[in-house]
């Protein structure tokens, strides 16, 4: 489990894996900085692999109407901060 895992394109640093789920965090916009202190103190934990939950990948997939998407480059460069968070954990 906690050895390096090898997919070809990338390394991960084991098998260690979160799957996704929704936080309730994902709902406010203003709450990018707790969901990145949430993923990146997982990071720290030294998960190998996490996957985020609560985003809607269009608007069928909206939970609820304007709850959060990642449909749009403005969409995309907001949860950026929460990949910055944790790959500066490594």
């Amino acid at each position: 489990m906690l050895q390096p895992l090898d997919l070809g394109f990338t390394t991960l640093r084991n098998r260690v894996l979160m799957g996704s789920m929704h936080t309730g965090l994902e709902d406010r916009q203003k709450n990018f900085p707790r969901l990145a202190a949430y993923f990146a103190e997982r990071a720290r934990g030294e998960v190998g692999l996490m996957v985020t939950g609560g985003f809607a990948p269009n608007i069928e997939g909206w939970l609820f109407p304007f709850a959060s998407k990642l449909t749009t480059h403005g969409e995309a460069r907001a949860h950026r901060q929460i990949t910055d968070a944790v790959h500066a954990e490594g």
